[in-house]
This record gives structure tokens, sequence and C-alpha cells, in this order.
């Protein structure tokens, strides 16, 4: 009920979409404005910054809260501190005084200050995840790994409030955070997080974060740390154009579909590869979203996934799944719990015609071996398949004791030359990466020419040239494969 109607001189009515247009020409009473944008974020962008004071974090929230809430984080971060993922004496501190509970106000406690959970923030109405708070061992790590001096400027793409305060913290009172999301729902959180619980030194803005910053934002000579929150496919020239020189960006880069947290330093042009974490995120949207083609199989069994390019021909591949299936053992074996990562990615930057196969019936029901939902490296030829599992080979009572063994199943008349070659790739990998060694990579801008390429496997993008330098490749090439292209391992058998 309108208490003082007199105060109002007239009424005007406008439908929703015509409210941008009144606001940009000053028709909008300011206050109003942010009050109607509260209540449907983004309706009327580009608003001037709300001014507030920002809530110390020894506000007393909720009663009953505090204690609880206070000893959860403490065991949170002691938690990620004891895994080894925060090592420098700042990111322990952001990690046991920023309230983490205060950013996803959705999720009890309990889950909020669970060191090894992600909490999903938005979905859209297929129920598909938009926005997340990162597991907090990750954020520590892609933190640590940005190496953040007190008073540096950092960018984030991918807001969400929590992760953008505990860079703040770490870079200090005279420290800026500038983070960015392409949903406005996303980015009004955000604002009202971070005046609510932060520090005031972080600045969100709505647009595709794949853009970059806007101009005014970004700092004389860059950003000194960049970190990206969603899983990308490319780089970004904006990234690189935007950050310092030997400034550091980190992000999920997925290669194969396989993603993995890396550590870039510039230098010049060109982004030189750190370190690799194991990760996973929300996918992108806006410029850099992109639907991965795929081929459904027999009936939608399985399907075939094409992560880094068109679906190649599979004319007569069904044909061949339901003949003969020939089985190479590698020799490779592993004990429970091994981690074996690397070899998705090695495989997925030196084999032509990579590809994934996923299965859609229970395990031991289809023509695969490969557990239902889940899915195995793959290469396809000519109406023909093969594709890389782990068969148990020792069982026992205790992880200890058991053991897997790798294992090509191929399909169809090149099925035996298909499986020799995958069998060397996890041979080689075995020899030469399997014990932790990253690749060397470094990213090119597009166009760049081979000539100005390092050796190694190339994987290109629209934006961006990839070179992994693999330990041991060169010995594949020399030793693997005979002077005609059929691999050695192909001849022992013959």
């Amino acid at each position: 009920m309108l208490r003082e109607p007199e105060k109002f001189s007239r009424w005007e009515w406008h439908p929703l979409h015509t409210l941008a247009a009144l606001a940009t020409l000053g028709r909008i009473f300011m206050p109003s404005a942010q009050t109607l944008n509260a209540v449907w974020p983004g309706a009327l962008p580009g608003l001037p910054p709300i001014l507030s004071y920002p809530c110390a974090t020894t506000v007393p929230p909720v009663p009953g809260e505090p204690a609880e809430a206070t000893r959860l984080r403490t065991r949170m971060a002691d938690a990620v501190v004891a895994k080894g993922w925060a090592p420098s004496l700042r990111v322990q501190s952001a990690l046991r005084e920023v309230p983490r509970h205060r950013f996803v106000p959705e999720a009890p406690l309990e889950t909020a200050y669970d060191d090894d959970l992600a909490v999903l923030t938005a979905r859209d109405s297929s129920g598909t995840a938009l926005s997340s708070v990162s597991a907090p061992w990750l954020q520590a790590d892609m933190i640590e790994s940005l190496q953040l001096e007190p008073g540096a400027v950092v960018y984030e793409a991918g807001s969400g409030g929590y992760n953008a305060e505990l860079l703040a913290h770490v870079t200090g009172p005279t420290g800026q955070v500038v983070t960015g999301d392409i949903d406005p729902y996303v980015v009004h959180r955000t604002r009202r997080f971070t005046a609510e619980a932060g520090s005031g030194r972080v600045t969100a803005f709505q647009g595709d974060a794949a853009l970059g910053a806007p101009d005014r934002l970004v700092p004389r000579g860059g950003f000194d740390g960049s970190v990206i929150t969603y899983n990308v496919w490319d780089i970004a020239p904006a990234w690189r154009e935007q950050l310092a020189e030997r400034g550091r960006l980190v992000l999920p880069l997925e290669v194969g579909g396989y993603p993995r947290a890396i550590t870039f330093r510039r230098a010049g042009d060109v982004l030189h590869a750190e370190r690799f974490t194991h990760c996973g995120f929300i996918r992108a949207q806006g410029e850099h979203a992109r639907a991965v083609p795929a081929v459904d199989l027999l009936g939608g069994e399985l399907r075939l996934r094409f992560e880094d390019g068109a679906p190649a021909p599979t004319e007569g591949l069904e044909e061949a799944l339901r003949g003969p299936r020939h089985e190479v053992a590698t020799g490779v074996r592993m004990g429970s719990g091994f981690y074996f990562g690397s070899l998705q990615l090695y495989a997925a930057t030196t084999l032509p015609g990579f590809c994934r196969l996923s299965s859609h019936r229970e395990e031991g029901t289809g023509v695969t071996l490969i557990a239902e939902d889940c899915d195995a490296p793959s290469i396809l030829g000519d109406a023909s398949l093969a594709y890389l599992v782990h068969v148990q080979t020792r069982h026992g009572d205790s992880p200890a004791d058991k053991e897997w063994e790798w294992t090509v199943h191929a399909f169809g008349e090149q099925g035996p030359q298909l499986a020799e070659q995958l069998a060397a790739t996890v041979r080689t990998w075995d020899r030469h990466v399997r014990d932790g060694e990253d690749p060397d990579l470094t990213i090119h801008p597009a166009g760049t020419p081979d000539r100005l390429l390092p050796t190694g496997d190339t994987v290109d993008r629209p934006c961006s040239r990839m070179v992994f330098q693999w330990p041991g490749r060169d010995v594949l090439l020399q030793d693997d494969v005979e002077p005609g292209g059929t691999p050695a391992a192909a001849l022992e058998g013959t």
C-alpha cells in the first residue's frame, strides 16, 4: 500500500523491456532504478555502482551461527593445508578468514565448508549447472599458482564472489580484484555478497569474460595475474593481451575433453605452461560456448564424442561393432588409486583420429566393457574403432592387493592395426610419462607460422595454437614407428 500518494505527481506504466532506455535517459529515479535491477537483475544494465559500506567479517550474522561457522571454516582450512594445497601463509589466512558460507547462502554450513565440494549456485531451465563456487582445495591451488604479491591487481573470469574475496585477501589492503560474468544474476549476487561480507576491493562487471575486462578496469601495464573459473577450449586473446609481461594466467583448459587447471606465464605473445592440476569446472558460455559434436551408435548404446573437431565419418562402423572383437594386452599395469590422467591427455594430443567412446548400457550387457555413463579414449579408422579399457588382473581383499592392466579392444577390418597403434602409445606413456612428468606446453596466437613453433604435437584452435612437447615423444617417433608408418609394436606379433 502506498502510504504517501500525495508525493507523486503522476504515474507511468512501461513494459519491462523499455526500462533500460528510460534509465539511460535519466527518467527513472536512481534509487528506484537500483531497486528494479535488484528485483530483475540485468533489466537495467549500465547503472552506476551502488555506494555501500562493506561489512567486516566480524559483524555478527544469524544468532547461533558464528561459532559453528568459525569451527567449520577452521576445519576446512586445516584440511586444505594438510593436503598441501595452500602452502603460503597468505592463502592459509584467506581460507581461515573469508566467510565462505556468506557467498553460498543456499547451502547448509556443513556443505559450504566441505573442503572437497563445489556448490552449485545457478542452473538453467533444463537443470544444467550455470554457475558454482568451486571446491576450496582447487581454489587454493589456483590462487597459489598465481604467486601474487601484496598490492597485485587481479582479473577473474567467471564470478561468484568467494574466490574474488580470497584473491582480495591475498593481495592485501592495496590490492584490487576485477571479476566478470556473463550472467546478470551471478553479477548481482557477487556485488551483494562482496558488499555484505567483503573487503571493498572487488569490482564486479557484467559481460562476456572471454572478451576480457572493460578498458577502464585494466591497470596500466596489465593485470598481475588472471584466473579463469570455467572450462575453456581456447585461449581468448584478451586474456594474454591484458596480462602483464611475466604475469601468470591460470585456467581450466580442455584438450580432448579432459580439463586441466594449467598455470601459464606470459613472455611476449607466447604463454608458457608451468604446472598442471586435475580439475573440473562448468563449461563456458558466451563467445567460448560450443556444442561438442557426437554420433550415436547402436540405437544409443554407444556415443562417439569428437571433443576437438568435426565428427569423422562413421559409415559401416555399426556393422563392425556387431562383428568380432580384437583384443591387445598392453602389459602396462596399475594398482588401486593410481592417477592416470596424463595418459588421457597424452593420447588426446598425440593420436590422430582421437575421440571418446561412451557407453549407455549397464556394464556386461553391451558390446564393450565400458561402464555405464563412462567413456574410453578411442581412435577411429575406416569403419573401424579401437578403444582403451582397464581389466582387473589381480583381486584381493584390500586395495593394495588389486591390480588392473590396460587393454585395447578393437572392431572392424582396421581394428588390429588401430589396436596396436593405441597399445604402442600406452607403452610409450608408461616408459616416459607415467611417473608424473607434465609436457612442455606453449600457447601461440592463431596464425603463427609453423616455422616459428617449437617441435611437438600441435593442437589448433580458432584463437590459438597449442604445442605439446611430451617426454620421450621423439623416442616414440623413432623407435615405435617403422619407416612405412606401421607401429613397431604391430610388427612384434607378426
